[in-house]
C-alpha cells in the first residue's frame, strides 16, 4: 500500500465518501472509473481520499505525491513514487509476477536495475502495463495527490490511463487546490477534456459547516468541545478543517476559549501565500487587513491612496491576491480575505507604532459613512477601534459611547458591553486631569449591569469592585448602598466570596436607614432579608422583607417593588402569602422592562408553583422567560432560566425538547452558576440518552466553573450526580455523596426529598447487587446506609415529603417512588403492588420519565412474584414505547432484556392499516375508541391494553362495547377480522 494507515472517522463528508466509494467499488466490479476531488488548500481533500481508500476492503493503493518546486527535467515523479510505494510494500511472489508480465518494468522503476527509457514516450505504454498488471491480481486505486504541481507528463500519463478504461479493476483519483490555478493555466485545458468524459466524477470540497467542525474537533480532542470553544473556532476558521484543527492543537475538550495569539504552526501557514505576493500586493493587503473587516473597494482605494498606491495599482494587487486565494470578492463592491485568521496574522507583522497610520486613514475615511440601525453600531465601532489604533483616546472613547447608546436603543446588549468595556478602559487615561469619579462611576455600573445580562460575570464584578473604590459612602451614601449590594451579589455569583454576604447586607442597610422613602432603602432591606433566607433565618427574613415591601411603595419605584416582593415572595415561600408576591414581584418586573429584574421575577413565580407540586406551570413561566430574554438580547440571565426549564421538561420525559434548549445554553455565555445548571442538565441528558462519556466532560465542567457544585444551593447538583453515578455503576459512591450533601441542601426540604428518593434508589441497586452475588452481608450494609440517610433527613427541620397544599401531586409521587425503591432495597415481597401505586402517582404529576421507570419496575415485580406473561407485558411495552420515543437507550435497552427473559414480544399493534376507499362502519369511531381497536387486531388482551394506553381494564370494556355496537359486531374477534378485512386505517 503506498498510503499510510489513517482512521475512518471523519467530519461530515457523507456524500462526499459515497461518490469515492462508488468509484472505488467499481474498480472491484471491472468498472473502472475516475474521480478529481478539488477545493482550497486545507479543506480536507487529502484526508477525504485517504479515509475513502481506508474504508475500502481488498483493494491495492498506489499513492503518488505532486511535489510543489519539482525538476522539470524528471517526468513521471508521483506516479514513480506510487509505483515505488508498491514495489517496496507487495509481497516478493506478486511483485515477481507482475514484474514478469511487464518484462521492461526497468526502463519504468530505476531501482529494478533496469536502464530508464530514452524517450518519455515509451513510458506511457510501460506505465498502462504495469498498473494493468497489478490491477489484475487485485482491485486498484491510483491516488494522485495535488496534482495541480504535476509535471506535464505525469499529467498525460494520467489521461492515458483514463481515456484507456475497458474492463479493469481500476480506479484513478487524483486531488487538486482551486486556487492554485491561475488564469490561463494548462491545467484548465487537461480537466475540461478529462471531466466531460462519462467515467470521471468531479467531487468538490465546500467547508464545513458548524455542526461538521463540532463533529471534527471531537474527533481530535477526544470529548464534545465546549460550545464557546466550537464557535470560536468556526468564527476563525471559517469551516476549513486543517485551519481548526491548527487552532485547537494540544487544547483538551474542556478548554472553555481558545489562546488570545494562534500557535505558531499556525501563522506560518497562513503568511507562506502572502509572502509569495509582490511587494505591492503584500502592502495592499496588509492595509485590508488593518481595517478589521469585510471592506469596500471605495474605502480600500481612499486608505491605499494615502500611502502612495493608485487605483490601477490597487486594481494589479486585488487580482494578484485573489488569484492566490488570499483574497475573495464578497460581493460586486465588497473585499476580504478567504481565510479571516489571516487578518490577525497580517496584523501581527505590525512592529509597534506602525499601525497608527494607517489606523488613522481608515477614520479619516469612514468618517464620512451614513449607515443606520446594527450597521451604524458597527461603524461607529469600527471608528472607535480605528481612533484607539491611531492614539486619539479622547475620539475613541467618545466613539465608543455612542456606540453604545446605539447597541442599546436596538437591543443590543452585547454589542453594547463590548464598546462599555472599551470606553470604561479608556476613561480614566481620558479624564485624567477633571478626575471626574462620579462620571466614571455612572459608566461602571452601566459596564456591569450590561455585562451581567450577557453573562459576563467577572467583567461585571470587576466593575462593580472599581465603582465600590470611587465612591466615597460619607459623601453618596445611597449609592454606596446600592453599589455595595452589586459588588457582594457579583462577588458570590462568581466564586469570589464562599458565604452569603450577610456583613455586607447589613451594611447597606445602615448606609441607607437615614432615607428611609427612597429606593435604595427598600432593596437594601430586600437584599438583607434574601440572604437571611438563605441561611433559613426565616423570621428575620419575612420582618425585613416586610419592611422592604412598606419602603418600596413608600419609594413608589417599580424597580424597588419588584426586587422586593421577588425577596418576600422567597422569604414565605412555604406560606400562601407566596403566591400574590411572586405574582407581584414577576409584574413589577415585567414593568421595568428590566431583563435581570425579568429573569428572578420569574424564578420567584416558578419557585412558587414548584413548592405546590405545579411542575408544568412553572416550567412554562421559566420557558416564557427564557424566550423573552432571548429576544431582549440578556443571553447571561436567559441561561439559567433555560437550565431550570431543561430539568423539568426531562422529568417529563421531554428529551428532545429538553435538548433544544440546552443546545442554546450551551452555545450562550452564561454566569458561572448558570453555566453550571446547565451543565449539570446536559450531564442529566446524555445519562438519559446513554452518553456517560458526555455526561462526564458535562459533569466536569460543571466542577470547574462552580468548584462546591455538590453543596451550591440551587443548583441542586447531588440527585444529578447520583443518577450519573448509578448510570456508571457506583451505588456506593452515590450513597456517600448523598450522606455529606444532604445537610447542605437544607434550604429547600424538596431537593432533600428528591435525594432520599435517589439515595433509596441507590441503595437498591447496591442490595440488588449483593443479592445476586450471594453477599448477605453486603445486602445488610447496604440496608444499614439507607436507614442512615433516612435518619439524616429526618434530622432537617421540615418532615420528609411533606405537603404544602392538598392538590401537590409531586410529593406524593416522590414518596411513592421513594417507597417502592425501599422496598425493593430490603427485598419486600411482593412488590408490584408498591410499584404500580408509584407509577400512578407520577402519571398525575405529570412526572412521565420516573412514570416509565417504575412501569419497568413494576413490570419486573410482576414477573418476580410469578405473575403470568400477559400481565407484565402491558406495562413493559408502554414503558418500552416510550422509551424509544424519546431517544433514552439505556431505559430501553433494560425493558428489552427483561422483555427477553420473560419472552414477552415488546413490538407494537399495527395502527396505519392500508385505508379504505369506500365509508365504513369504523368511521363514527373516536380516537380513543380507534386506539382501542388497534389493539384488539393485534390481539393484545384488556389488561394489555390498558396498560399501553395508561387507563383502567374497566374503562377498556366500556371502550370495546361502544366499538362493537358502533360497528354491528359481537365480538372483539369479530371487530378485529372485520377491520382487517376492511382494511381500515387507524391511526398512530
Amino acid at each position: 500500500m503506498g498510503v499510510a494507515s489513517r482512521s475512518p472517522r471523519i467530519a461530515g463528508r457523507v456524500e462526499e465518501l459515497a461518490i469515492l466509494g462508488a468509484v472505488i467499488q467499481g474498480a472491484v466490479q471491472n468498472e473502472p472509473s475516475a474521480a478529481f476531488v478539488h477545493g482550497e488548500a486545507g479543506v480536507g481533500k487529502t484526508r477525504l481520499v485517504s479515509t475513502a481508500c481506508d474504508l475500502a476492503s481488498g483493494v491495492t493503493v498506489l499513492w503518488g505525491r505532486c511535489v510543489r518546486f519539482g525538476a522539470v527535467d524528471s517526468p513521471y515523479v508521483p506516479l514513480f513514487s506510487a509505483l515505488q510505494g508498491w514495489l517496496e510494500t507487495a509481497a516478493p511472489a506478486l511483485v515477481a509476477e507482475v514484474l514478469d508480465a511487464v518484462p521492461r518494468a526497468g526502463e519504468l522503476l530505476p531501482s529494478l536495475g533496469g536502464t530508464a527509457a530514452e524517450s518519455p514516450v515509451r513510458l506511457l505504454t510501460l506505465l498502462d502495463g504495469l498498473v494493468t498488471a497489478i490491477a489484475s491480481h487485485q482491485p486498484t486505486v491510483l491516488v494522485v495527490d495535488d496534482v495541480q504541481w504535476a509535471d506535464v507528463a505525469s499529467r498525460d500519463a494520467m489521461a492515458y490511463l483514463i481515456n484507456g478504461f475497458r474492463d479493469q479493476r481500476l480506479a484513478v483519483i487524483t486531488t487538486y487546490r482551486d486556487e492554485e490555478l491561475a488564469v490561463g493555466d494548462p491545467m484548465h485545458s487537461w480537466l475540461a477534456d478529462l471531466r466531460r468524459l462519462p467515467l470521471v466524477r468531479d467531487v468538490r470540497l465546500e467547508r464545513l459547516t458548524r455542526d461538521e467542525t463540532e463533529q471534527q474537533l471531537t474527533l481530535i480532542m477526544g470529548g464534545r468541545p465546549e460550545q464557546r470553544l466550537t464557535d470560536a473556532v468556526v468564527q476563525r476558521s471559517d469551516g476549513n478543517p486543517y485551519l481548526s484543527e491548527l487552532l485547537i492543537q494540544g487544547l483538551p475538550a474542556s478548554t472553555p476559549e481558545l489562546p488570545a495569539d494562534p500557535p505558531a504552526e499556525l501563522t506560518g501557514a497562513l503568511l507562506a501565500a502572502w509572502h509569495g505576493l509582490s511587494v505591492s500586493a503584500r502592502e495592499v493587503v496588509r492595509i485590508l487587513a488593518v481595517a478589521g473587516r469585510p471592506s469596500g473597494i471605495d474605502d480600500l482605494t481612499l486608505v491605499a491612496a494615502a500611502f502612495g498606491t493608485g487605483r490601477e495599482a490597487l486594481s494589479t494587487a486585488l487580482v494578484e491576491a485573489t488569484a492566490r486565494g488570499i483574497v475573495v470578492a464578497l460581493d460586486s463592491t465588497t473585499c476580504w480575505f478567504r481565510h479571516p485568521l489571516l487578518a490577525e496574522v497580517l496584523y501581527a507583522t505590525f512592529v509597534p507604532g506602525e499601525a497608527a497610520p494607517y489606523h488613522a486613514a481608515w477614520a479619516k475615511t469612514l468618517q464620512t459613512g451614513t449607515p443606520a440601525g446594527i450597521d451604524e453600531v458597527r461603524w461607529q465601532g469600527d471608528l472607535a477601534l480605528h481612533y484607539e489604533g491611531a492614539h486619539d483616546l479622547p475620539a475613541c472613547l467618545e466613539a465608543s459611547l455612542r456606540a453604545a447608546d446605539l447597541a442599546r436603543r436596538i437591543k443590543a446588549i452585547r454589542e453594547e458591553a463590548v464598546h462599555l468595556r472599551r470606553a470604561a478602559r479608556l476613561w480614566p487615561a481620558v479624564h485624567r486631569e477633571d478626575n471626574d469619579a462620579e462620571g466614571e462611576v455612572d459608566l461602571l455600573e452601566r459596564v456591569a449591569r450590561t455585562t451581567s445580562q450577557v453573562g459576563l460575570t467577572e467583567a461585571s464584578y470587576e466593575a462593580w469592585s472599581r465603582a465600590s473604590q470611587l465612591v466615597d459612602p460619607a459623601a453618596d451614601p445611597l449609592r454606596a448602598s446600592r453599589v455595595l449590594i452589586e459588588w457582594s451579589d457579583q462577588a458570590w455569583e462568581t466564586g469570589n466570596i464562599a458565604a452569603e454576604p450577610l456583613g455586607d447586607a447589613h451594611r447597606a442597610v445602615e448606609l441607607s436607614r437615614g432615607f428611609p422613602d427612597s429606593p435604595e432603602y427598600a432593596m437594601a432591606l430586600a437584599n438583607l432579608g434574601d440572604s437571611e433566607a438563605w441561611v433559613d433565618d426565616l423570621e428575620s427574613a419575612q420582618r425585613h422583607t416586610d419592611e422592604a415591601v412598606r419602603a418600596a411603595h413608600r419609594s413608589g419605584a417599580v424597580e424597588a417593588l419588584a426586587i422586593a416582593y421577588d425577596a418576600r415572595a422567597f422569604a414565605y415561600s412555604r406560606e400562601q402569602q407566596s403566591d400574590r408576591d411572586s405574582a407581584e414581584a414577576l409584574r413589577y418586573a415585567l414593568l421595568t422592562g428590566d431583563p435581570s429584574l425579568i429573569g428572578s421575577g420569574s424564578f420567584s413565580r416558578s419557585n412558587y408553583l414548584l413548592y405546590r407540586g405545579r411542575d408544568i406551570e412553572s416550567c412554562q413561566v421559566e420557558l416564557t422567560a427564557f424566550h423573552q430574554l432571548l429576544e431582549a438580547g440578556a443571553t447571561g440571565d436567559a441561561v439559567y432560566l433555560g437550565g431550570s426549564a431543561s430539568r423539568w421538561l426531562m422529568e417529563m420525559a421531554e428529551l428532545s425538547e429538553a435538548s433544544v434548549v440546552l443546545r442554546e445554553c450551551l452555545s450562550l455565555t452564561g454566569p458561572p452558576n448558570a453555566a453550571a445548571k446547565v451543565r449539570l442538565g446536559a450531564a442529566v441528558l446524555a445519562v438519559r440518552r446513554g452518553d456517560v462519556d458526555l455526561a462526564r466532560n458535562h459533569l466536569k465542567r460543571a466542577k470547574e466553573l462552580i468548584p462546591s457544585v455538590e453543596v451550591r444551593p440551587m443548583l441542586e447538583a447531588p440527585p444529578i450526580l447520583t443518577e450519573y453515578l448509578l448510570a456508571t455503576g457506583r451505588p456506593a459512591a452515590a450513597l456517600d455523596l448523598l450522606s455529606r450533601t444532604m445537610l447542605p441542601h437544607s434550604v429547600d426540604p424538596r431537593v432533600n426529598d428528591r435525594m432520599l428518593m435517589w439515595g433509596a434508589r441507590a441503595a437498591a441497586d447496591l442490595a440488588q447487587h449483593a443479592r445476586d452475588h450471594r453477599d448477605a452481608a453486603g445486602e445488610k450494609a447496604a440496608q444499614a446506609r439507607l436507614d442512615d440517610l433516612v435518619r439524616l433527613r429526618d434530622s432537617i427541620a421540615y418532615p420528609p415529603f411533606e405537603v404544602l397544599v392538598p392538590d401537590d401531586p409531586i410529593q406524593p409521587a416522590m414518596r411513592a417512588l421513594y417507597l417502592a425503591e425501599s422496598a425493593r432495597c430490603r427485598a419486600d415481597d411482593p412488590t408490584s403492588g408498591i410499584w404500580a401505586e408509584a407509577v400512578d402517582r407520577c402519571a398525575a404529576a405529570g412526572m412521565k420519565w420516573e412514570q416509565v421507570v417504575a412501569t419497568w419496575r413494576w413490570a419486573a415485580a410482576l414477573l418476580d412474584q410469578g405473575d403470568s406473561r400477559a400481565t407484565a407485558a402491558g406495562p413493559l411495552r408502554a414503558a418500552h414505547r416510550i422509551a424509544t420515543d424519546v431517544g433514552a437507550l439505556p431505559l430501553q435497552q433494560r425493558l428489552e432484556e427483561s422483555a427477553a427473559v420473560a419472552a414477552i414480544r415488546l413490538d407494537e399493534p399495527q395502527r396505519s392499516l392500508p385505508s379504505a376507499s369506500q365509508p365504513s362502519p369504523f368511521d363514527s369511531l373516536t380516537k380513543r375508541e380507534q386506539e382501542v381497536l388497534s389493539y384488539l387486531v393485534a390481539g393484545r388482551t384488556y389488561p394489555e391494553i390498558a396498560a399501553a394506553l395508561f387507563i383502567s381494564e374497566k374503562t377498556v370494556s366500556t371502550h370495546v362495547s361502544h366499538v362493537l355496537r358502533k360497528t354491528g359486531t359481537s365480538s372483539r374477534r369479530q371487530v378485529a377480522a372485520l377491520a382487517l378485512r376492511l382494511n381500515q386505517t387507524l391511526p398512530r
